[in-house]
Parts: C-alpha cells; sequence; structure tokens
C-alpha cells in the first residue's frame, strides 16, 4: 500500500509538470446589457472632512435627463445602515424612523424643494456644519431627492435616488477591524453574492474576497493588494484590492471581492457611454494556489494598521481529475502487469537451475 502510495504521488506531481507547460486557454469574454436610465442624473456620493466649529458648504448638480417634461423634486436627509455584506445601503425611509447615532442630518441645512428644466440641470448650495464639542468619528446620511411617494417603504426609483453624504471629523478615533474570512470567491454577480471555495471543479476561481468586520467608530476603506503563485512558486497575479474605496460602516461586516482579471466593455447609453469592468477568466491551470493577502486601514492622522493572510485554493477541473485516474489505473495495471512478468522470469530461472543440479 505504501508503495502504491508513492506511485500515486509521483505520478500526481509529473502530471501537474507537464500541465503546468501546457499553453493556457484563450479568456472567455462575456457581455452585459445595460437597463433603462432614469429620469434623474445626480452625484451618487459625497466625502468630506470636517473639523470641530467647521461649516462647509458645498453644490449639488441635479440633472433632468428627461426632454419632454420639467422635474419637480422633494429633498429630504435620511440616515441608513448596511443591508448585507455588499455595499447596499439600507435607506431609512419612514418620516419617523429614529435618528442613528452617526446621523449627519441634525448638522446639515438643505432646500426642500428644486425644479429641473427638461432636459436641463438646476444647482443648489448646502451645508454642514459641525458644532465645536463634537468629536471625532464618522458621520453619514443620505440625501433623498423624491419626485413621488414612497410606496410600502420603497422609493420609486425611476424619478428619484439618493446622493450617500460621508464626513469625517479629525481627531483621535478606535479603529478596530478584524479579518473574517479570506480566499478564492465564486460569484455570478460581481462579486455582489457568492461563496469562498476550495477546491473548483466547475470552473476557474475568477475572483478573490475578504471580509472585514468593523469594529471601531469610524468607517473604513482599506486598500492593498493580493499576490497569487502556483504551487511552483510562480506569481500568476498581483491584483490591487478595493479599488473603488468602498467602505466599511460602523459594526459592518464588509466583503471585499476583487476580480483576478479583469475586461472592460463600454456600453452605449442615453445621453453618451459607459465603461462596465467584468471578471474575465485568469487562465489558471489546475493544480494548488497560494494568495497572500496584505491590506491597510488607517484614518489621517491615526496610526497605520495592517491586515495579513496566506490562503489556499485549489483548481481542479472534472476532465483533469478523469485524466488522472485514468493514469492511474493505466499505471497500476502496468506495474501489476510487470511485477507478474518478473516473478514468471524469476520463477522460471529458478527453476531450470534446479533441474541442472539434480542431473549432477
Amino acid at each position: 500500500m505504501k508503495r502504491f502510495s508513492s506511485y500515486l504521488s509521483a505520478t500526481l506531481a509529473l502530471l501537474l509538470m507537464v500541465v503546468s507547460v501546457m499553453p493556457a486557454s484563450a479568456a472567455t469574454q462575456s457581455s452585459s446589457s445595460s437597463g433603462d436610465s432614469s429620469a434623474l442624473s445626480i452625484t451618487p456620493r459625497k466625502n468630506y472632512v470636517i473639523n470641530p466649529g467647521q461649516t462647509i458648504t458645498d453644490k449639488l448638480v441635479i440633472g433632468n435627463l428627461n426632454n419632454d417634461a420639467p422635474l419637480s423634486l422633494s429633498l429630504r436627509m435620511i440616515d441608513f445602515t448596511f443591508s448585507d455584506q455588499s455595499g447596499a445601503p439600507k435607506l431609512f425611509l419612514a418620516a419617523n424612523a429614529p435618528q442613528t447615532a452617526w446621523s449627519l442630518k441634525p448638522f446639515t441645512t438643505l432646500p426642500q424643494n428644486v425644479t429641473i428644466p427638461q432636459g436641463g440641470t438646476s444647482t443648489i448650495n448646502y451645508s454642514i456644519h459641525i458644532p465645536k464639542n463634537q468629536g471625532a468619528g464618522s458621520y453619514y446620511s443620505a440625501i433623498l431627492y423624491q419626485a413621488g411617494g414612497a410606496a410600502g417603504g420603497n422609493v420609486a426609483l425611476n424619478a428619484s435616488g439618493v446622493t450617500l453624504v460621508f464626513a469625517s471629523v479629525p481627531g483621535t478615533v478606535h479603529e478596530n477591524m478584524s479579518l473574517q474570512k479570506f480566499g478564492a470567491y465564486n460569484s455570478d454577480t460581481n462579486g455582489t453574492t457568492g461563496s469562498f471555495v476550495f477546491i473548483d471543479t466547475n470552473e476557474q476561481p475568477k475572483m478573490v474576497a475578504y471580509a472585514l468586520k468593523n469594529n471601531g467608530n469610524v468607517f473604513e476603506n482599506p486598500a492593498g493588494s493580493v499576490i497569487i503563485k502556483d504551487m511552483f512558486g510562480h506569481q500568476v497575479a498581483n491584483i490591487i484590492t478595493n479599488p473603488t474605496s468602498s467602505l466599511a460602516l460602523l459594526g459592518q461586516t464588509r466583503l471585499f471581492a476583487t476580480c483576478i482579471k479583469t475586461v472592460q466593455q463600454k456600453i452605449q447609453m442615453e445621453g453618451g457611454t459607459s465603461t462596465n469592468t467584468s471578471c474575465a477568466s485568469p487562465n489558471l491551470k489546475p493544480g494548488r494556489y497560494t494568495a497572500m493577502l496584505d491590506a491597510f486601514y488607517g484614518q489621517n492622522g491615526n496610526q497605520t494598521h495592517e491586515i495579513t493572510k496566506v490562503a489556499s485554493f485549489w483548481y481542479l477541473p472534472w476532465w483533469f481529475i478523469a485524466l488522472v485516474v485514468i493514469i492511474l489505473i493505466v499505471l497500476a495495471g502496468g506495474i501489476w502487469w510487470l511485477q507478474r512478468k518478473i516473478k514468471a522470469l524469476v520463477k522460471g530461472t529458478t527453476y531450470r537451475s534446479g533441474k541442472g543440479i539434480k542431473r549432477r
């Protein structure tokens, strides 16, 4: 049994070496179509650093993509939190929703109504004032633009939208992020949903991901890189993580998923073109891979923290497993046949030698 195990290990290692020098397959390409555009054009996110006692004033440019009619909007500040591990916010739309501990609502002055001409834009001013005695940390709310009423707690997005507003108040803060999981990641939604994978037998893993839990009192946007090496120590990818500076909100366990290899496609939309980035096949060969994470986080003026982790995963497609099984069966049969031949040859030689001695 030990001899057979050694044969199996040697055969598998030899086969992986042969596959490693095989030419890589062509990358698969995927295409996506854009949905119908809304009648509203807004800035999706605003970011500020505001000192205690300071007031900042900024502008919001709101566009009406409808060329046939003007658009009348009501504006109000609402709070939000996270809905899951993705970046999708959970909006508190109810008028009597309790104010969160991180709310920007009491600090913000915002017009209540605006009318945008057909096919045109309007610019409004708003301000945020942070009191002198306000402690350091992160505060955030959303500006809700609404043309129609909300039904069942959901905003009619065809004529409404939100701008997420984030403000950092400098000072000594409590920063604490803990790594929950890291490794290869499979997703059919470009990282919005999916699952970690250790052995993949269907298709090549197209993403790596890590989940961080924010235990501090400030939102964080960790950045860093992931290096992937094959079983022979050759680097096959160097990935910049969190390229869009996505945030982990207070108390959130946030998933940061990044394509191993990306492909960009231009999509024709009303008013211009948009670039869609999706995951392409990384052209991995069957075998074991090692992923090394090196991520950093930290607010300005505070200590920078580093998170490192090493994880491994296997890419073993069914055709490769079947090929290994067939080769092992052929080798085992060959070894068995060779051993029988050797035994027969040794037995015949001994018998002939014995007959000669007997004749003497």
